[in-house]
């Protein structure tokens, strides 16, 4: 039996990548066979796509950092999980497919009842989200923090799970995106037009107690500044691997400066490799959260799974809030 999915055939545009065509195997030892539900697309796809991201595989290969599918088929040592167990993984690679081959050591069940679309945007950007919140800020009911990214995928994350945990929050974004940004609890600043700054200086003389930036460069320094003493900044999500190390010199040289402030880089990718064991239990915590309805991630829109290289440009060129996912056609 044949099945396609979307390969990466060399550095580019979302025209590289093309739909090729494989051919199904039976899963080996703790192995399982994954038809493929949705996958998420993000801008990680995208750094990946022009050769900036470090913990890409060589080309060519199938993008797709998460996805939730159905076990069709399990190898002879697989114990915790059984053919039509609905399940979620971190795959950083590979998502872009029909289906996917992953050890059982990499899945969580994913509980009945939820959208199929809204649990494969939990396990990138919500546990991020989730980890720099929780593992990393040890954020306070009542704390003040500032969002630069609000309206993407980890930006949308960290504003629903702040809103829940009851937090002031600032967020950066652009006027079309103030509206849905309001409705969520969140008070937001068009960074295009105003000296954000200035303006988040006026309403908090204090200072925040945290602030998550994903954009790097001067916001490092802007967001630093505007932290009260004992404040974190907590950098992630940089679009290429310069930005990242300019971006850790940063945090290095602000952290040796005389006062209680920190900075630090969090990334789920070299986390993962070390340890997965704090992502998965945080991924089965979201997962509950989103059953119970406490979590409510934005879906910008809903596409065919082969539909890769359409649903890259359109987050490549567009303004987008929320997370694009590809689906099984059928359940469109």
């Amino acid at each position: 039996m044949k099945y396609k999915n979307v390969v990466l055939t060399k550095r580019g545009g979302p025209d590289v990548l093309q739909i090729v065509e494989n051919e199904l195997h039976t899963p080996t030892n703790k192995e399982v066979q994954i038809k493929i539900l949705a996958c998420g697309v993000g801008r990680t796809d995208i750094a990946m796509r022009y050769g900036y991201y470090p913990f890409s595989p060589k080309i060519p290969f199938v993008p797709g950092y998460e996805i939730v599918g159905i076990i069709e088929a399990v190898g002879n040592e697989v114990t915790q999980f059984r053919v039509g167990d609905t399940v979620a993984a971190l795959t950083v690679y590979g998502g872009y497919s029909e289906y996917i081959y992953l050890g059982e050591q990499h899945l969580v069940k994913v509980p009945e009842n939820v959208k199929i679309e809204e649990a494969v945007a939990l396990i990138l950007n919500y546990v991020t989200a989730y980890q720099m919140l929780k593992r990393i800020a040890k954020i306070k009911r009542g704390n003040k923090i500032l969002i630069t990214g609000v309206n993407g995928g980890v930006g949308s994350a960290l504003l629903d799970i702040g809103i829940l945990e009851g937090l002031d929050i600032y967020g950066l974004a652009s006027k079309h995106n103030h509206d849905a940004i309001t409705k969520k609890g969140a008070i937001p600043i068009d960074y295009t037009t105003k000296d954000w700054v200035r303006v988040i200086r006026k309403k908090e003389f204090d200072g925040l107690d945290f602030v998550f930036d994903c954009v790097g460069k001067s916001y490092i320094n802007k967001g630093f500044s505007l932290l009260k003493k004992g404040g974190k900044l907590v950098e992630y999500g940089y679009p290429n691997f310069s930005g990242m190390l300019l971006g850790i010199f940063k945090i290095i040289l602000l952290n040796a400066l005389p006062n209680s402030k920190k900075a630090e880089f969090y990334g789920i990718s070299g986390i993962y490799k070390k340890d997965k064991s704090t992502i998965l239990t945080d991924l089965k915590k979201l997962l509950s959260l989103l059953k119970e309805k406490k979590i409510k991630p934005i879906i910008n829109s809903r596409m065919p799974l082969l539909e890769a290289s359409k649903a890259n440009r359109i987050l490549e060129t567009k303004s987008v809030l929320g997370k694009i996912v590809l689906l099984d056609p059928t359940l469109l």
